[in-house]
Protein backbone atom coordinates (compact mmCIF):
# COMPACT_ATOMS: atom_id res chain seq x y z
CA UNK A 1 0.00 0.00 0.00
CA UNK A 2 1.34 3.43 -1.01
CA UNK A 3 1.47 5.92 1.84
CA UNK A 4 0.15 9.31 0.71
CA UNK A 5 2.42 12.32 1.13
CA UNK A 6 2.11 14.31 4.29
CA UNK A 7 -0.18 17.30 4.17
CA UNK A 8 1.65 20.58 3.68
CA UNK A 9 2.08 22.79 6.70
CA UNK A 10 -0.66 25.47 6.52
CA UNK A 11 0.44 28.73 4.86
CA UNK A 12 -0.46 30.79 7.91
CA UNK A 13 1.89 28.65 10.02
CA UNK A 14 4.67 28.85 7.45
CA UNK A 15 4.45 32.64 7.56
CA UNK A 16 4.61 32.78 11.36
CA UNK A 17 7.62 30.49 11.76
CA UNK A 18 10.73 32.20 13.19
CA UNK A 19 13.20 32.76 10.36
CA UNK A 20 16.81 33.71 9.81
CA UNK A 21 17.39 35.17 6.37
CA UNK A 22 20.95 35.04 5.04
CA UNK A 23 20.51 36.11 1.43
CA UNK A 24 18.75 39.43 1.05
CA UNK A 25 19.90 42.62 -0.68
CA UNK A 26 19.14 45.96 0.89
CA UNK A 27 18.92 47.79 -2.43
CA UNK A 28 16.62 45.04 -3.70
CA UNK A 29 14.31 45.51 -0.73
CA UNK A 30 13.06 48.99 -1.64
CA UNK A 31 9.33 48.82 -2.52
CA UNK A 32 8.40 50.10 -5.96
CA UNK A 33 6.23 52.88 -4.51
CA UNK A 34 9.14 54.10 -2.38
CA UNK A 35 11.50 54.04 -5.36
CA UNK A 36 9.04 56.00 -7.49
CA UNK A 37 8.52 58.59 -4.75
CA UNK A 38 12.28 59.04 -4.31
CA UNK A 39 12.77 59.40 -8.07
CA UNK A 40 10.08 62.04 -8.40
CA UNK A 41 11.32 63.99 -5.39
CA UNK A 42 14.80 64.10 -6.90
CA UNK A 43 13.84 64.67 -10.51
CA UNK A 44 15.13 61.30 -11.68
CA UNK A 45 13.32 59.96 -14.77
CA UNK A 46 11.65 56.58 -14.39
CA UNK A 47 13.09 53.82 -16.61
CA UNK A 48 9.53 52.83 -17.59
CA UNK A 49 6.45 54.77 -18.66
CA UNK A 50 4.14 53.19 -16.11
CA UNK A 51 5.31 53.05 -12.50
CA UNK A 52 3.47 49.74 -12.12
CA UNK A 53 5.95 48.24 -14.58
CA UNK A 54 9.03 49.19 -12.55
CA UNK A 55 9.63 45.72 -11.13
CA UNK A 56 8.64 43.73 -14.19
CA UNK A 57 11.51 42.16 -16.14
CA UNK A 58 12.25 38.96 -18.01
CA UNK A 59 16.03 38.53 -17.74
CA UNK A 60 18.68 38.88 -15.05
CA UNK A 61 20.25 41.72 -17.02
CA UNK A 62 16.96 43.66 -17.00
CA UNK A 63 16.59 43.03 -13.29
CA UNK A 64 20.11 44.29 -12.58
CA UNK A 65 19.43 47.45 -14.59
CA UNK A 66 16.48 48.22 -12.29
CA UNK A 67 18.51 47.24 -9.23
CA UNK A 68 21.28 49.70 -10.14
CA UNK A 69 18.70 52.39 -10.91
CA UNK A 70 17.10 51.95 -7.48
CA UNK A 71 20.55 51.95 -5.88
CA UNK A 72 21.16 55.38 -7.36
CA UNK A 73 18.15 56.75 -5.47
CA UNK A 74 19.66 55.92 -2.06
CA UNK A 75 21.94 58.91 -1.48
CA UNK A 76 22.00 59.81 2.20
CA UNK A 77 22.60 58.08 5.50
CA UNK A 78 18.95 58.71 6.31
CA UNK A 79 17.91 56.93 3.11
CA UNK A 80 19.80 53.84 4.28
CA UNK A 81 18.45 54.09 7.80
CA UNK A 82 14.88 54.26 6.52
CA UNK A 83 15.34 51.46 3.96
CA UNK A 84 16.93 49.18 6.56
CA UNK A 85 14.33 49.87 9.25
CA UNK A 86 11.33 49.52 6.95
CA UNK A 87 12.52 46.28 5.37
CA UNK A 88 13.33 44.63 8.70
CA UNK A 89 10.08 45.66 10.36
CA UNK A 90 8.08 44.48 7.34
CA UNK A 91 9.95 41.16 7.35
CA UNK A 92 9.02 40.63 10.98
CA UNK A 93 5.40 41.63 10.39
CA UNK A 94 4.80 39.62 7.23
CA UNK A 95 7.13 36.67 7.59
CA UNK A 96 8.30 35.90 11.10
CA UNK A 97 11.75 37.39 10.53
CA UNK A 98 13.98 37.18 13.61
CA UNK A 99 17.44 37.60 12.09
CA UNK A 100 18.72 38.92 8.76
CA UNK A 101 22.09 39.40 7.13
CA UNK A 102 21.57 42.30 4.78
CA UNK A 103 23.90 42.57 1.77
CA UNK A 104 24.69 46.10 0.63
CA UNK A 105 26.80 47.42 -2.28
CA UNK A 106 28.63 50.58 -1.10
CA UNK A 107 30.31 51.11 -4.48
CA UNK A 108 26.89 51.45 -6.09
CA UNK A 109 26.55 54.68 -4.06
CA UNK A 110 29.70 56.65 -4.96
CA UNK A 111 28.29 59.94 -3.72
CA UNK A 112 28.01 58.75 -0.12
CA UNK A 113 31.13 58.11 1.99
CA UNK A 114 31.38 54.56 3.29
CA UNK A 115 31.28 55.55 6.96
CA UNK A 116 28.12 57.61 6.48
CA UNK A 117 26.43 54.77 4.62
CA UNK A 118 27.30 52.32 7.42
CA UNK A 119 26.07 54.78 10.03
CA UNK A 120 22.70 54.84 8.28
CA UNK A 121 22.53 51.03 8.18
CA UNK A 122 23.36 50.74 11.87
CA UNK A 123 20.80 53.37 12.82
CA UNK A 124 18.04 51.61 10.90
CA UNK A 125 18.99 48.20 12.30
CA UNK A 126 19.02 49.48 15.87
CA UNK A 127 15.54 50.91 15.46
CA UNK A 128 14.18 47.69 13.98
CA UNK A 129 15.66 45.62 16.79
CA UNK A 130 14.10 47.96 19.33
CA UNK A 131 10.68 48.10 17.69
CA UNK A 132 10.30 44.67 16.06
CA UNK A 133 12.81 42.42 17.80
CA UNK A 134 14.79 41.69 14.61
CA UNK A 135 18.55 41.23 14.88
CA UNK A 136 20.52 42.37 11.83
CA UNK A 137 24.08 42.03 10.57
CA UNK A 138 25.54 43.24 7.28
CA UNK A 139 27.48 41.75 4.38
CA UNK A 140 29.45 44.32 2.37
CA UNK A 141 28.97 43.15 -1.19
CA UNK A 142 31.38 43.50 -4.09
CA UNK A 143 29.80 44.40 -7.42
CA UNK A 144 31.80 42.06 -9.65
CA UNK A 145 30.98 44.15 -12.72
CA UNK A 146 33.14 47.00 -11.36
CA UNK A 147 36.37 45.00 -11.37
CA UNK A 148 39.00 43.74 -8.90
CA UNK A 149 40.68 47.07 -8.09
CA UNK A 150 37.40 48.51 -6.84
CA UNK A 151 36.88 45.37 -4.77
CA UNK A 152 40.30 45.60 -3.12
CA UNK A 153 39.75 49.26 -2.26
CA UNK A 154 36.34 48.45 -0.80
CA UNK A 155 37.68 45.67 1.42
CA UNK A 156 40.46 47.94 2.67
CA UNK A 157 37.86 50.56 3.55
CA UNK A 158 35.78 47.98 5.42
CA UNK A 159 38.81 46.86 7.41
CA UNK A 160 39.79 50.44 8.16
CA UNK A 161 36.38 51.09 9.76
CA UNK A 162 35.55 47.87 11.62
CA UNK A 163 32.20 47.37 13.27
CA UNK A 164 30.79 44.20 14.91
CA UNK A 165 27.68 44.45 12.74
CA UNK A 166 29.74 44.14 9.54
CA UNK A 167 30.35 40.40 9.51
CA UNK A 168 31.34 39.48 5.97
CA UNK A 169 32.13 40.42 2.41
CA UNK A 170 30.22 38.98 -0.52
CA UNK A 171 30.38 38.86 -4.30
CA UNK A 172 27.27 39.62 -6.35
CA UNK A 173 25.84 41.03 -9.58
CA UNK A 174 26.18 39.23 -12.93
CA UNK A 175 28.28 36.06 -12.60
CA UNK A 176 29.11 36.17 -16.31
CA UNK A 177 30.81 39.55 -16.01
CA UNK A 178 33.25 38.92 -13.16
CA UNK A 179 34.86 35.51 -12.49
CA UNK A 180 35.85 34.61 -8.92
CA UNK A 181 39.55 34.51 -9.85
CA UNK A 182 39.50 38.28 -10.40
CA UNK A 183 38.54 38.85 -6.75
CA UNK A 184 40.93 36.47 -5.03
CA UNK A 185 43.10 39.29 -3.65
CA UNK A 186 40.13 41.15 -2.19
CA UNK A 187 38.88 38.00 -0.50
CA UNK A 188 42.34 37.17 0.86
CA UNK A 189 42.42 40.62 2.45
CA UNK A 190 38.97 40.05 3.93
CA UNK A 191 39.98 36.68 5.37
CA UNK A 192 43.17 38.11 6.86
CA UNK A 193 41.08 40.85 8.47
CA UNK A 194 38.75 38.35 10.12
CA UNK A 195 35.74 38.79 7.85
CA UNK A 196 33.64 35.86 6.69
CA UNK A 197 33.12 35.33 2.96
CA UNK A 198 30.22 34.45 0.70
CA UNK A 199 29.59 34.68 -3.03
CA UNK A 200 26.84 34.38 -5.58
CA UNK A 201 27.89 31.23 -7.43
CA UNK A 202 26.13 28.71 -9.61
CA UNK A 203 23.04 30.86 -10.01
CA UNK A 204 23.26 30.66 -13.80
CA UNK A 205 24.25 27.04 -14.22
CA UNK A 206 28.06 27.12 -14.06
CA UNK A 207 29.43 24.57 -11.59
CA UNK A 208 32.96 25.92 -12.16
CA UNK A 209 31.77 29.15 -10.54
CA UNK A 210 31.03 27.18 -7.38
CA UNK A 211 34.40 25.40 -7.39
CA UNK A 212 36.33 28.63 -7.98
CA UNK A 213 34.43 30.39 -5.20
CA UNK A 214 35.44 27.60 -2.82
CA UNK A 215 39.04 27.29 -3.99
CA UNK A 216 39.98 30.86 -4.92
CA UNK A 217 37.78 32.92 -2.62
CA UNK A 218 37.66 30.57 0.37
CA UNK A 219 33.95 31.19 0.88
CA UNK A 220 32.26 29.98 4.04
CA UNK A 221 28.86 30.06 2.37
CA UNK A 222 27.33 29.98 -1.11
CA UNK A 223 24.54 32.26 -2.29
CA UNK A 224 22.30 30.31 -4.70
CA UNK A 225 24.80 27.55 -5.50
CA UNK A 226 22.32 25.59 -7.61
CA UNK A 227 24.80 24.48 -10.27
CA UNK A 228 26.69 22.36 -7.73
CA UNK A 229 24.02 19.70 -8.30
CA UNK A 230 25.43 19.14 -11.80
CA UNK A 231 28.54 17.47 -10.38
CA UNK A 232 28.18 14.74 -7.72
CA UNK A 233 31.76 15.31 -6.55
CA UNK A 234 31.11 19.01 -5.95
CA UNK A 235 27.83 18.22 -4.23
CA UNK A 236 29.62 15.79 -1.92
CA UNK A 237 32.34 18.33 -1.21
CA UNK A 238 29.89 21.05 -0.23
CA UNK A 239 28.06 18.61 2.02
CA UNK A 240 31.20 17.15 3.61
CA UNK A 241 32.81 20.54 4.23
CA UNK A 242 29.63 21.89 5.79
CA UNK A 243 29.31 24.78 3.33
CA UNK A 244 25.94 26.39 3.89
CA UNK A 245 23.81 27.25 0.84
CA UNK A 246 21.60 30.34 1.13
CA UNK A 247 18.96 29.57 -1.47
CA UNK A 248 16.03 31.65 -2.72
CA UNK A 249 12.84 30.05 -3.99
CA UNK A 250 11.34 32.79 -6.19
CA UNK A 251 14.53 33.84 -7.92
CA UNK A 252 15.48 30.21 -8.49
CA UNK A 253 12.12 29.75 -10.22
CA UNK A 254 12.93 32.85 -12.29
CA UNK A 255 16.10 31.15 -13.58
CA UNK A 256 14.93 27.53 -13.67
CA UNK A 257 14.56 25.74 -16.99
CA UNK A 258 12.99 22.76 -15.23
CA UNK A 259 12.04 22.09 -11.63
CA UNK A 260 13.36 24.68 -9.15
CA UNK A 261 16.63 23.38 -7.68
CA UNK A 262 15.98 24.03 -3.99
CA UNK A 263 14.44 20.60 -3.53
CA UNK A 264 17.53 18.99 -5.06
CA UNK A 265 19.81 20.82 -2.65
CA UNK A 266 17.80 19.53 0.29
CA UNK A 267 17.57 16.00 -1.12
CA UNK A 268 21.38 15.99 -1.40
CA UNK A 269 21.65 16.43 2.35
CA UNK A 270 23.15 19.93 2.23
CA UNK A 271 22.76 22.65 4.82
CA UNK A 272 20.20 24.90 3.12
CA UNK A 273 18.24 27.94 4.24
CA UNK A 274 15.60 29.92 2.38
CA UNK A 275 15.72 33.66 1.76
CA UNK A 276 13.86 36.24 -0.31
CA UNK A 277 16.83 37.73 -2.25
CA UNK A 278 15.19 40.97 -3.56
CA UNK A 279 11.69 40.63 -2.13
CA UNK A 280 9.55 43.44 -3.60
CA UNK A 281 11.31 43.18 -6.94
CA UNK A 282 10.15 39.56 -7.24
CA UNK A 283 6.78 40.01 -5.56
CA UNK A 284 7.65 38.06 -2.44
CA UNK A 285 8.79 38.28 1.18
CA UNK A 286 10.50 35.86 3.53
CA UNK A 287 7.19 34.39 4.68
CA UNK A 288 5.95 33.99 1.11
CA UNK A 289 9.16 32.15 0.20
CA UNK A 290 8.30 29.48 2.76
CA UNK A 291 4.69 29.32 1.57
CA UNK A 292 5.74 28.80 -2.05
CA UNK A 293 8.48 26.29 -1.31
CA UNK A 294 6.41 24.44 1.28
CA UNK A 295 3.50 23.98 -1.13
CA UNK A 296 5.68 22.91 -4.06
CA UNK A 297 7.86 20.51 -2.04
CA UNK A 298 5.08 19.36 0.32
CA UNK A 299 7.25 19.95 3.35
CA UNK A 300 6.48 18.01 6.49
CA UNK A 301 6.70 19.80 9.85
CA UNK A 302 10.08 18.11 10.43
CA UNK A 303 11.42 19.38 7.10
CA UNK A 304 10.20 22.92 7.74
CA UNK A 305 11.81 22.91 11.17
CA UNK A 306 15.14 21.76 9.71
CA UNK A 307 15.18 24.52 7.07
CA UNK A 308 14.32 27.20 9.63
CA UNK A 309 17.06 26.12 12.02
CA UNK A 310 19.60 25.78 9.21
CA UNK A 311 19.24 29.51 8.64
CA UNK A 312 20.18 30.36 12.22
CA UNK A 313 23.02 27.84 12.20
CA UNK A 314 24.38 29.12 8.88
CA UNK A 315 24.53 32.74 10.09
CA UNK A 316 27.84 34.56 10.40
CA UNK A 317 27.56 34.87 14.17
CA UNK A 318 29.75 33.99 17.11
CA UNK A 319 28.29 31.09 19.06
CA UNK A 320 27.53 33.33 22.01
CA UNK A 321 25.26 35.42 19.77
CA UNK A 322 23.86 32.48 17.83
CA UNK A 323 22.90 30.23 20.76
CA UNK A 324 20.07 32.37 22.21
CA UNK A 325 18.57 32.88 18.76
CA UNK A 326 18.60 29.12 18.13
CA UNK A 327 17.09 28.34 21.52
CA UNK A 328 14.29 30.85 21.01
CA UNK A 329 13.65 29.57 17.47
CA UNK A 330 13.54 25.95 18.62
CA UNK A 331 10.98 26.73 21.30
CA UNK A 332 8.80 28.72 18.90
CA UNK A 333 9.06 26.10 16.15
CA UNK A 334 8.12 23.30 18.51
CA UNK A 335 5.09 25.23 19.69
CA UNK A 336 3.92 26.05 16.17
CA UNK A 337 4.73 22.72 14.49
CA UNK A 338 4.33 20.27 17.36
CA UNK A 339 7.62 18.50 16.57
CA UNK A 340 10.97 18.18 18.32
Amino acid sequence: MTVPPASPVPPEVLRRLPKAELHCHLEGSVPAATAVALARARGVPLPVRDADELYRFSTLEEFLERYVWVSGLLRTAQDFATATYDALVEGARAGGLRYREFAVNPTNHPGLPYRELIAGLLDGAAGAERDAGVTCRFVVAVNREQGPAVAVDLVREVLASPDPAIVAVGLDHNERLGPPAAFAEAFRLAAAGGLRRTAHAGERGDVAEVVDSLDLLGVDRLDHGYALLADPAVTARVRDEGIHVAACWSTSVFHADAAPPVGGLLDAGLSVSLSSDDPPMFGTDVGEEFVRAGAALRWTPEQVRAVCLAGFRGAFLDEADRAPLVRAAEAELDALLGVQ
